[in-house]
């Protein structure tokens, strides 16, 4: 009878995303008109892509973004915004490297990608660790749908050509796909990855495109990753591991950018 009940709870939480924020923040300004692919209370996404152009590049810029809040907000530090910043250039350069090689020297051909924090959810804390308590107790994923964050961002790659994709995105956490997390950045960090690999396979697979672009050879795609990881470090994978069974905060599990970045960063 627990496991119906949570098969039902399950159910009726496949409905239960919170609802996307409310733009308040600067939004990037798109040259090119935008194709509407979903329109949802917690899923907005629209997008503008040329395949042509994509498929022609070969290599991409580290990136360096850095958002800033919309708004003033008390349930988010400084450090937190950081930390999801830095989390989004990881993502962002690890996925790209696969595919494309890294230029450090930042040549005009080489993609670039700039991205902007349009809105933000804080996640309840004391919802989210209640709701990690019961999930104890009741077989399959739970969480209690409300107090859930959510995150918008614009997106757009470019080279010294022009615009090459854009993506406005927007996306609330969902109760069975977004494990809580004690943390008023849990689910904006969570969907950090969700993001990233939708925006991802637009630049790369020109939005589903019959053809596929390949791997780089293995030897490559490492030499990217250990770049990405030298200027974004790296996630515990102990601490990931474990978040998936306790709420462990992002805080708790990414420690963000080495601090041998940040100094050469600060000029120090």
């Amino acid at each position: 009878m627990m496991r119906n009940f949570g098969v039902l709870v399950a159910l009726l939480c496949l409905n239960a995303c919170a609802s996307v924020p409310q733009t308040s923040g600067v939004q990037l300004v798109s040259d090119k008109p935008l194709e509407t692919v979903t329109d949802e209370q917690g899923r907005n996404v629209s997008r503008y892509v040329d395949a042509a152009r994509l498929s022609s590049i070969k290599s991409y810029v580290l990136p360096e973004i850095k958002l800033t809040l919309p708004v003033e907000n008390p349930d988010i530090s400084k450090e937190q915004l950081a930390l999801i910043s830095n989390a989004l250039n990881r993502s962002i350069c690890t996925r790209l490297g696969q595919y494309l090689t890294a230029d450090t020297d930042a040549s005009g051909n080489a993609m670039r990608v700039e991205v902007s924090l349009t809105g933000i959810t804080p996640t309840s804390k004391s919802i989210a660790g209640l709701s990690a308590a019961v999930d104890t107790f009741v077989p399959g994923p739970f969480r209690i749908p409300v107090g859930m964050g959510a995150i918008a961002l614009d997106a757009r790659a470019s080279n010294d050509e022009g615009t090459l994709a854009f993506m406005r995105w927007a996306k609330g956490a969902n109760p069975v796909f977004n494990s809580a997390k004690v943390s008023s950045i849990g689910d904006a960090y969570a969907l950090i990855e969700t993001f990233t690999r939708e925006f991802g396979q637009l630049l790369l697979q020109a939005a589903g495109g019959e053809e596929k672009r390949a791997k780089l050879p293995d030897q490559q795609i490492q030499s990217n990753e250990t770049l990405c990881e030298t200027r974004f470090g790296k996630v515990d994978p102990v601490g990931k591991g474990a978040s998936f069974l306790i709420p462990l905060s992002p805080e708790f599990i990414d420690k963000g950018k080495p601090e041998t970045t940040k100094a050469s960063e600060d000029g120090n």
